[in-house]
């Protein structure tokens, strides 16, 4: 019986490989391996057979039975959980449609059920398949069989030399033995042996040497969510290098600090990580972090950016920061001074803005969320003692014995006696932070819960830095940012006049008593 795939399947499939940002024989391979993992497999074999026209990769995972294999070809079927792998939806034998003449997988499920399909793309509109007999594709007591049938002998999959370096390529730390002992034997317990054309994939003894590793801590527990290590020396991906000429025995991860999850490098570069070394060209690493796979896109090759998964992907990155800094500072490769002084006058800047802000919230009562519940119990900001006595028709006058001075000095006091007696307790209100938009650096600001974040990545960041104007950017930033949250049905402009005019009038106050102390 033949059965069909519906709907415009290859407009799909193209679809879904534009969004990946590797050519599509390394998605294929990558997506293979990767859902073979996810099926709980310990072994990944390729077999590559230049005259017969096929790439074969078996794994020894838990399998599918006929029903499940044949939900395997609908194309928006999975049953992954977020967070529990890297792989998606089988897609690697379903982008296959595009390069291959047919492609055939055979499984078994477990308790002897074995079943195996022919697929092939006959038109955009027709993607049949049909269930074919099985043969000894799987000689593992459970596991899938992908076979790649081509047409001719022009595709990379037939090549064992891309095939191994992109394997290195997207799934280093599965062969490098200081990530597998440090971190990646809580995912992989049994371990994952990879071969080739029966030879095992291993690294060299260059590439299991380390200069500077380290581990990732979140919080204060003591088993550690992560491990990496950080190079100074330049390596490059190994197929480049042979590329160009270089000795073989480089590495094969590119500068800058790459990032995996369950072994799979997901992203590479420094914008990720929010700190950019001095020689970030002449530094190379990598971190593994499995629980960065609670954040990964459908595609697995980014991190999700709306506020929920954005605070995960922060706590995640901050706890990886606070792991590398050590290491870049014995390096001598940090030392943003100007940006740590950014962070220093922050402070006083954040507590201005949320002055000015609390005299804007009885005309935008959004605010108060951001406020910390400061506003009274009906919506309406607690009046001051000065304004009570003004309503009730009393006008509060200084005693006369009471300089100005005294007023100062005493409401200094009282604010300290109010600090020391909340003791180490965070105080609610709108917090300020800078960070690294490498997802959006186009993006001026944006808001997650009770904190602005401000990119530093942006042009005029960057400017208002080196003219030491950072204070008035911040500003315009949280004025345009919080006047979408506070009223996103009146032009940006009106709020962000009324928010600095409140902000000058507290600049002013402040600078009126300081004057007279």
């Amino acid at each position: 019986m033949q059965n069909e795939t519906r709907v415009n399947l290859k407009h799909l499939l193209e679809d879904m490989r534009d969004s990946y940002g590797s050519p599509l024989e390394e998605v294929i391979l990558t997506e293979l391996l990767a859902n073979a993992l996810d099926s709980k497999a310990t072994r990944f074999d390729v077999v590559i057979d230049e005259t017969a026209l096929f790439m074969r990769c078996i794994d020894n995972g838990s399998g599918m039975k006929r029903a499940a294999l044949k939900e395997y070809h609908n194309i928006a079927a999975s049953d992954k959980v977020r967070g529990q792998g890297i792989g998606f939806a089988g897609v690697g034998a379903k982008l296959s449609l595009l390069l291959a003449e047919r492609v055939v997988t055979e499984s078994k499920g477990g308790r002897g059920s074995r079943a195996a399909t022919e697929w092939r793309i006959t038109n955009p509109y027709r993607a049949p398949w049909k269930f074919i007999p099985t043969t000894d594709a799987v000689s593992y007591p459970r596991g899938t069989s992908v076979t790649l049938h081509f047409t001719d002998t022009d595709s990379h999959l037939l090549r064992k030399e891309f095939v191994t370096d992109t394997i290195i390529k997207h799934f280093y730390p599965l062969l490098h033995e200081y990530l597998r002992e440090e971190i990646l034997h809580y995912v992989y317990r049994k371990g994952v042996e990879i071969t080739v054309n029966g030879e095992p994939l291993l690294l060299s003894e260059a590439e299991q040497r380390i200069d500077n590793g380290f581990r990732v801590f979140l919080g204060k527990s003591r088993r550690p969510i992560g491990a990496g290590f950080l190079t100074k020396k330049v390596l490059e991906q190994g197929w480049l290098a042979r590329f160009a000429g270089r000795a073989p025995n480089e590495r094969h991860i590119a500068s800058g600090l790459s990032v995996s999850t369950y072994g799979k490098v997901i992203k590479t570069g420094w914008e990720w990580v929010g700190i950019i070394p001095k020689s970030a060209e002449n530094l190379c690493g990598l971190v593994e972090i499995p629980a960065l796979s609670e954040v990964l896109t459908t595609s697995k090759s980014d991190f999700l950016t709306d506020a929920v998964h954005l605070r995960k992907f922060y706590r995640l990155r901050k706890a990886v920061q606070q792991a590398i800094l050590p290491v870049l500072r014995s390096l001598g490769e940090y030392a943003e001074k100007e940006r740590e002084s950014a962070v220093r006058n922050i402070k006083p800047l954040e507590r201005q803005i949320e002055t000015a802000l609390e005299e804007l919230s009885s005309e935008f009562p959004e605010l108060d969320t951001l406020l910390g519940g400061k506003r009274g119990p009906h919506g309406k900001t607690p009046l001051r003692k000065k304004e009570l006595g003004r309503i009730g028709g009393e006008e509060e006058t200084p005693a006369p014995e009471q300089s100005i001075r005294d007023a100062v000095q005493d409401k200094a006091k009282q604010k300290k006696k109010k600090g020391t007696e909340e003791g180490s307790r965070k105080k609610p209100g709108l917090s300020l932070a800078l960070e690294d938009f490498s997802d959006a650096p186009e993006m001026l600001g944006r808001i997650i819960e009770d904190t602005v974040f401000v990119n530093t990545l942006h042009g005029a960041w960057k400017k208002a830095l080196q003219t030491g104007q950072e204070e008035y950017h911040i500003l315009v930033v949280v004025g345009l940012v919080l006047a979408d949250f506070v009223a996103p049905e009146k032009h940006p402009l009106d709020f962000l006049a009324k928010f600095l005019s409140s902000w000058g009038a507290v600049g002013t106050e402040e600078s009126g008593q300081a004057s007279l102390l």
